[in-house]
């Protein structure tokens, strides 16, 4: 009796098993005839652009991309992913189609900032177009707070902590999350521009917590007779103490001095192409302690720009204003910072000016950089 329930409870699973995967193939996937059929598209893709048919080569890599975007977001379903959108990329190069291999770069750069190709296999008019697209898409990341130490997380996703920087990072507006024990949570917006180092600077402030202190019972002792040893010690330790400062008192104190240097040359602002001031610092004998700056700018559309103070070593950014809510068509920036401590003050600095609308009206109508530096 207990075998023939036994066989009946079996057959019964084994029923709804089979109606199960006829109904719905999906929750049971067929994982490595999936793997060996994209590998097999894959193999021809490959063999056809060997042989020189393009064509039939770009219509199986196609076949592919597709297939797998429809798949989860496995580690190797995004390796086969990128090697096939480099290959359909080289593809379209090799029959002249420029056009439409970038398309193809810039579709897989946006997907995946880091990617890099081999240059022994690739040909170096390929390469030098990959960079080219990379450059378009891609900035460094800096991000500095005061104090150090804090966590960052960008778009709610953790990304190290401060002093921060990402060597390669997709362009685009961004909310950046900074965090540390003892701080209040900072949030605030920022946008990544392609092709240069984005410097952001966050001061935390401190919490409103108040330490408890827990209270003891406090005995009465005994008064006991201080030795005259240690009040003779004592006297001759507070005496030393006093000498000490006063020595410290009579070293000269930190002196810093400032020079200002100004551009009033107008340059025009260009449509989507950046355009720069330059600025040529000198005489500076010391170390910055900070600088300021003010940038005045004339356009109709001031919330479509992007200005920026490029230090002396071409890299370090202050962002001076970031395609914020509109203002008048004249607007003069002014700020100040201590991020540029390491670079070297006297050179050249600039004031970039990135204009992402059609309008080529307005210019960068003049600007001022002031150094204080530790003589």
């Amino acid at each position: 009796m207990r075998n023939s329930r036994a066989a009946t409870i079996s057959t019964i699973f084994f029923f709804v098993f089979f109606i199960l995967i006829g109904t719905n193939p999906g929750l049971f996937p067929e994982t490595e005839k999936d793997e060996a059929a994209i590998s097999k598209l894959l193999n021809d893709a490959e063999d056809n652009y060997q042989n020189g048919k393009f064509k039939e080569a770009i219509n199986l890599y196609e076949q592919i991309i597709l297939k797998l975007n429809q798949r989860k977001e496995l580690v190797k379903t995004k390796q086969k992913l990128f090697r096939t959108m480099i290959s359909l990329a080289l593809t379209y190069f090799t029959i002249q189609e420029t056009a439409k291999s970038k398309i193809q770069l810039e579709k897989l750069i946006k997907i995946n900032p880091n990617q890099e190709i081999d240059k022994e296999i690739f040909p170096p008019k390929f390469i030098k177009m990959f960079r080219d697209v990379q450059t378009n898409f891609i900035g460094e990341l800096n991000i500095v707070s005061t104090p150090q130490g804090a966590s960052v997380m960008i778009d709610n996703t953790s990304i190290g902590t401060t002093p921060l920087k990402i060597t390669k990072f997709l362009k685009g507006e961004y909310v950046i999350t900074v965090a540390k024990k003892g701080y209040k949570i900072t949030t605030k917006k920022i946008n990544i521009n392609q092709g240069i180092s984005n410097m952001f600077e966050v001061t935390l402030e401190k919490t409103g917590e108040k330490k408890v202190i827990e209270k003891k019972g406090i005995k009465k002792e005994k008064k006991k007779r201080i030795s005259p040893i240690l009040l003779v010690g004592g006297a001759i330790a507070i005496g030393a103490i006093l000498l000490l400062a006063l020595k410290k008192d009579s070293e000269p104190a930190e002196v810093v001095v400032s020079k200002q240097f100004n551009n009033d040359t107008p340059v025009p602002i260009a449509a989507f192409i950046p355009v720069y001031s330059l600025l040529e610092a000198s005489g500076i004998t010391g170390t910055i302690k900070k600088i300021e700056f003010s940038v005045t700018v004339i356009h109709p559309r001031i919330e479509d720009l992007n200005i920026a103070l490029i230090g002396t070593d071409n890299r370090t950014i202050y962002s001076v204003w970031n395609k914020g809510p509109h203002e008048d068509s004249g607007k003069t920036f002014i700020g100040s910072t201590e991020v540029f401590n390491s670079v070297a003050a006297n050179g050249s600095w600039k004031i970039t000016v990135s204009n992402s609308g059609e309008r080529r009206t307005g210019e960068i109508r003049k600007w001022m950089l002031k150094i204080y530096y530790v003589r």
